[in-house]
């Protein structure tokens, strides 16, 4: 059985604050799902926008509870009712519209389903993630490749990067002839630079902390790489900021913008911070000249998005239930596959020790006359174990062993 905790961007109405409630379950999750006898295997999925925790379990009700504790004593109080708990198949359909991109603040973004391998290569590798979660996830995975591969959920602006490049254009009409700089240099930051290939800025100026990152992404596109002290020039130059870095506070603070906006002689900038937590101060939004959007910016876009792909999502849902269709079915079947592969065994053991005898009579023996003894013997040896628990059965009155026989050799209808 499977149990699954959830906060995410959806859950907690938006982005804002979410990183410090994820943070302090990360911190904490993994103690409370090992003090839970039932939680026998675990994965946890933290990314920007979510955290999620799947336990495969004995019983449901205790892991339920345990995560009730972990909410209770983990999210911030007024946070409000940000989590969720889910079981079985909710659970899993679940994990497979997240997986797809269909539960992403932008439908049809491809990181997550990095995100979850790489969350559960991990778990698999600390032995948290056995039998139970490695079929679960390994199934989800398949499920991703598919939608990816047989439907267009994932073509064209499918990322944050790619989003808050589009919504940059909305403010600005066209990013032709602007001054455009990149603050960050990892994955966001290198998304948000392919996305502005094409758009026809006049200057990329890319700044990072680490220097080095940020001259190779500079060379990428053509632009130039500023050392992080020379923030002031980068305000004090560009027409649009893009923020992405992974710093877990801001980097560009109210006295420092205030100080490059009145350098710039009226000219208007905008800001569009993607990073989680912020890292831009929300007072500089205030400064007379300056926009700052956020993630929470985004959701114009998001939705825009989702109305472009309805089709696909249709697409995907289909998928998704072709999937769990399949997977109800090999649970049902799970004890009939067992107990075959069981009798499977048994009989390949008789027909090798039947078959090796046969193949030593053959060097001295007429070989049909061989062969009608390997066949008469095989059939007997095959057969005798079920002719006499039949017989038993019927003595005893078993009638229903004795019609399941006949169901399962095919003889119902004679």
């Amino acid at each position: 059985m499977i149990v699954s905790f959830h906060v995410t961007h959806t859950s907690a109405g938006g982005v804002e604050g979410l990183d410090k409630i994820i943070t302090g379950l990360e911190k904490n999750a993994e103690e409370h799902i090992l003090s839970c006898s039932e939680a026998l295997e675990y994965v946890v999925v933290r990314t920007c926008n979510r955290f999620e925790a799947y336990v495969a379990a004995d019983s449901n009700g205790p892991v339920k509870e345990m995560f009730s504790g972990l909410a209770r004593d983990h999210i911030p109080e007024g946070a409000g009712n940000v989590h969720f708990i889910l079981e079985d198949g909710a659970s899993i359909k679940h994990l497979f519209r997240v997986i797809c991109g269909l539960e992403s603040l932008i439908v049809g973004e491809d990181q997550i389903q990095h995100q979850i391998r790489d969350s559960y290569i991990a778990a698999r590798a600390d032995g948290h993630a056995k039998s139970m979660l490695s079929y679960l996830f390994d199934h989800a995975l398949t499920v991703g490749k598919r939608v990816r591969s047989e439907t267009a959920l994932n073509k064209g602006a499918v990322s944050v990067g790619s989003a808050a490049v589009e919504l940059a254009e909305h403010r600005l009409g066209t990013l032709e002839g602007k001054t455009v700089a990149i603050l960050g240099a990892g994955d966001m930051a290198t998304v948000i630079a392919k996305n502005l290939v094409g758009k026809g800025p006049k200057t990329v100026i890319v700044s990072n902390r680490t220097f080095h990152n940020a001259t190779i992404l500079a060379e990428e596109l053509g632009g130039t790489a500023l050392t992080w002290d020379r923030m002031h020039d980068t305000l004090s130059d560009s027409d649009l900021i893009l923020v992405a870095t992974s710093a877990p506070h801001p980097v560009v603070h109210y006295g420092n913008a205030l100080d490059a906006v009145s350098k710039r002689d009226g000219r208007p900038l905008l800001l569009i911070d993607v990073s989680v937590p912020r890292n831009v101060e929300k007072e500089v939004g205030e400064i007379p000249g300056v926009s700052l959007e956020t993630m929470d910016s985004l959701q114009t876009i998001a939705m825009e998005n989702v109305a472009r792909r309805t089709a696909e999502i249709s697409d995907a849902e289909h998928i998704i239930k072709e999937e769990l269709a399949k997977m109800e079915k090999e649970r049902a079947e799970s004890t009939a596959n067992e107990l075959i592969r069981g009798i499977s065994m048994k009989l390949s053991g008789i027909k090798e020790r039947e078959l090796a005898e046969a193949k030593v009579r053959l060097g001295s023996a007429d070989p049909e006359a061989v062969l009608e003894d390997f066949s008469r013997v095989l059939l007997n040896k095959l057969t005798s174990e079920l002719y006499i628990n039949m017989r038993k059965a019927s003595r005893n009155g078993d009638l229903d062993t004795c019609r399941a026989a006949r169901i399962l050799f095919g003889l119902e209808d004679e």
